[in-house]
Order: structure tokens, then C-alpha cells, then sequence
């Protein structure tokens, strides 16, 4: 399987809601964890909707990077969280890992400006 790398803009904004889905993905979080942490959970779903799109309306079209927070499955007693994605599927499509949260949570970034390895 193949997939695009694209940023997040106003004009894809459908898709993004349409992968989502009306919960926001993971329980209404529509990927504010990640900004503000877990107080994403004591805000309405519709707020940190608001406030992912109001990001991708400022973000410029030609952002730098995307990144990525999957698990590493292949480090012993990993977590097995896996809905934000394994780190090989990532890895296998030109994102590298740049630091570790956790050893067994790397945070991976592609460069947009470079060609996905496939």
C-alpha cells in the first residue's frame, strides 16, 4: 500500500474530517494532544476541532515537516497502544526518528521537501 504525504490545509480539511470521523478520532481529540496535552479532555470535541482547523488555516502550504509520535514495536514491552500508528509503516515512508519520548515512543518527522521512500 502506498499513501501521499500532504499538509494539512483549509482545502483538505474535508478529508481530514471525513478520516476522523464526528468523534475527532482518538475520543475527541483531533490531534490537540500533542499541543496542549491531556487537557484536550476536558474541552468540548468541538473546541479542539475548532482550534485544529484554525491551525491549518494559518499553517502555510509549505510546511517544513510532518511528524509523527507511533509506537516502536520492535523494543521489548512496547506499549501496545498502537492507534497513532507502528513506527516501521512510518520509517518505511521517509520519516526518521528525531528524538524519544519514551524508548518505546519515537517521534518521527518527514521532510515535505524530499521524496517519500516507497
Amino acid at each position: 500500500m502506498s499513501f501521499t504525504v500532504q499538509p494539512l490545509t483549509l482545502e483538505r480539511w474535508p478529508a481530514l474530517e471525513g478520516l476522523f470521523g464526528r468523534a475527532g478520532a482518538s475520543n475527541g481529540c483531533w490531534c490537540m494532544y500533542w499541543r496542549i496535552g491531556p487537557r484536550y479532555r476536558d474541552r468540548p470535541r468541538a473546541d479542539n476541532r475548532d482550534d485544529l482547523r484554525q491551525l491549518a488555516a494559518a499553517a502555510a502550504a509549505d510546511a517544513p515537516a510532518l511528524e509523527a509520535y507511533p509506537v516502536d514495536t520492535a523494543v521489548p514491552g512496547h506499549t501496545t497502544n498502537l492507534f497513532p500508528g507502528v513506527a516501521a509503516t512510518f520509517a518505511r515512508h521517509g520519516f526518521a526518528v528525531v528524538a524519544r519520548r519514551k524508548p518505546d515512543r519515537p517521534v518521527m518527522r518527514r521532510r515535505l521537501d524530499e521524496p517519500s521512500a516507497q
